[in-house]
């Protein structure tokens, strides 16, 4: 691999945006650019103990320079960037899946919402830890800004799946909105309600980072939250999994969570 020139680069993926509407010349220029600075000295071991999907190895700065690039043509030309969204994705590398979840994240709401509809069968397929947070949060990060009630909607048809792979989704993708003090706490209880009910050994852990999350915004309110469910459908696999979960709860959320679990 050839030492990052910075100049050279941001000249490389100039260029390379020049194909922005041409997804198929946009892969080829792509692929060349990639291979440039392939690195070549990682192992195949390496490479192969973290992922099934073919990679060019590629240093994290030069899908940056691409990525801003890109940036101001996806808002821009929306609908060329959800069709370049659509090739990059089906190219099958992990930096073109990288980059499609990224871009996702660049057109404007409205537009993109024909290719949110094609998340779950990505995250479905998807094997590789960092796809599936770049699908979760970076081709999320627009909509969850500036358009919170369709960002809120999508959670809650994941919230409510009856598989519990799919609330585990949801809820990774709910954590963003909580650590950033999200004030419609309302919103979040309703759409969260049917995951807490439903909450069981398989999405305990995300569950956890989400009680947590809301306990820092209002622990008044989260404890009520909790304890309005407790009452009122005390399903014993979510009883034991609150349980469980207890001990990695900030300490204050612990005492209250704790006294609504006296009472069943």
């Amino acid at each position: 691999m050839p030492a990052i020139d910075l100049s050279r680069l941001k000249t490389q993926a100039a260029r390379l945006s020049e194909y922005f509407g041409q997804p198929e010349a946009f892969l080829r220029g792509l692929h060349e650019l990639l291979d440039y600075y392939t690195n070549r000295t990682m192992r195949t071991a390496q490479i192969a103990q973290r992922l099934a999907l073919p990679t060019y190895r590629t240093p994290r700065p030069v899908l940056r320079q691409i990525e801003a690039e890109l940036a101001p043509l996806a808002d821009e030309r929306p609908l060329e960037a959800t069709a370049l969204t659509y090739a990059l994705w089906d190219a099958g590398s992990l930096e073109s899946r990288l980059l499609a979840a990224r871009l996702l994240g660049m057109i404007p709401p409205a537009a993109a919402m024909p290719a949110f509809g094609r998340l779950p069968d990505w995250l479905r397929v998807s094997t590789d830890r960092d796809i599936r947070q770049a699908l979760l949060t970076e081709a999320l990060s627009r909509v969850r800004r500036e358009n919170t009630d369709i960002f809120l909607t999508l959670l809650e048809d994941w919230l409510r799946s009856p598989l519990s792979g799919v609330q585990v989704w949801g809820l990774r993708a709910l954590i963003p909105v909580l650590e950033a003090d999200f004030e419609n706490l309302p919103a979040i209880f309703r759409i969260l309600r049917p995951a807490v009910e439903a909450a069981g050994p398989s999405t305990q852990i995300e569950l956890q980072a989400c009680l947590a999350a809301l306990g820092r915004v209002s622990l008044t309110e989260t404890v009520y939250f909790l304890g309005e469910i407790i009452k009122s459908n005390p399903n014993p696999m979510m009883i034991r999994t609150l349980r469980r979960i207890l001990p990695g709860l900030p300490t204050n959320l612990q005492a209250g969570l704790r006294e609504q679990l006296r009472s069943v």
